[in-house]
């Protein structure tokens, strides 16, 4: 990633020429070609050397691509949103300081909370590495649940520097979490809306729902464009990540299948009781996700490529792992 601090500097003088210069052009045409085309090609820059099959690659085209929406949102759909350079700048670069007030975050637990969630999920995750690295690579339901879980409790990483935040702030700030208990999710629309990959999230309803909600009436078309979006990222991914033009089809696919399963349930005005409503979601997630995370369990180098933060720290307990492999 050699690329990665020149590019970045690319990215800031792309930001301060749309918010001074192309942030006043009149033309819509033109103020979208000059802030896209840029984009576009700072973003292929960016993904010619990137490690393969590596998370931080992942997380790097992923910031790309919300820099780019942020862009998008602030130059070509609401240009007159922001008037400080720093709250421009601010907004672009949120995703890699997702920094927001601790008045805004709901049922906010006590900072000692974040610590000990820290040292669960770690061990959990530890522990799920473990076994997954042990195993042979395939795209089963059981492995694919195993990665899911692995997956939530990376956010460990996220606690640590949210709990510092809010001391060193004295909880006047802390980090915007990567997740928000998932697993108590009624329905698609509360999995995907409100609970997973916040950070993402964010950005799609702040920078697409929010500004098209301006111009499309329709919420399902909004919702759809938001999916589709979501998909092309991933299908990006997939392509300049993992090298896999194969699976970009099935990538896309899991995204427009979700999309339509959140509109009947939109339509249907489906609100199942509890448990009930989280055992149906992650049913139907769990039967449609090898779509899109089976290239990660088929991978056989991704799990010995992407060892876990934390992970040779002799502090953290261990714990055996089952001599059964899913299959």
């Amino acid at each position: 990633m050699a690329y990665f601090p020149l590019v970045m500097a690319g990215w800031l003088v792309h930001s301060v020429a749309c918010f001074y210069l192309i942030r006043t052009i009149r033309h819509t045409l033109i103020r979208t070609i000059l802030t896209l085309a840029p984009c576009i090609l700072l973003t292929h820059i960016g993904c010619q050397d990137l490690t393969k099959i590596h998370f931080l690659s992942i997380l790097t085209v992923s910031l790309y691509w919300m820099m780019s929406i942020r862009l998008i949102h602030l130059i070509v759909l609401s240009p007159n949103k922001l008037t400080a350079f720093r709250s421009f700048v601010f907004q672009i670069l949120w995703n890699i300081f997702p920094i927001v007030s601790s008045k805004s975050i709901e049922n906010q637990w006590p900072i000692i909370v974040d610590f000990i969630s820290v040292g669960m999920k770690v061990t959990v995750n530890h522990w799920l590495y473990e076994w997954l690295l042990s195993c042979e690579p395939n795209d089963s339901y059981a492995r694919i649940a195993m990665f899911y879980f692995a997956l939530l409790t990376t956010s460990y990483m996220t606690d640590i520097q949210t709990g510092f935040i809010r001391l060193i702030t004295r909880d006047e700030y802390t980090l915007e979490s990567f997740t928000n208990f998932p697993l108590f999710s009624r329905s698609l629309r509360d999995f995907w809306g409100r609970r997973y990959n916040r950070l993402v999230g964010t950005v799609l309803k702040e920078s697409l729902l929010q500004p098209l909600n301006l111009y499309i009436s329709s919420r399902e078309i909004m919702a759809l464009i938001t999916f589709i979006v979501s998909g092309l990222l991933h299908v990006h991914i997939v392509i300049v990540v993992f090298n896999d033009v194969s699976s970009a089809l099935s990538t896309f696919a899991f995204f427009i299948v979700n999309s339509i399963a959140c509109g009947i349930e939109a339509y249907m005005k489906i609100q199942l009781p509890q448990p009930l409503g989280s055992l149906v979601t992650h049913l139907f997630l769990l039967l449609t996700a090898p779509m899109c995370i089976g290239i990660y369990t088929r991978e056989v180098a991704y799990f010995p490529v992407n060892v876990p933060p934390l992970y040779d720290n002799k502090w953290i307990p261990k714990f055996s792992i089952p001599s059964v492999c899913p299959k």
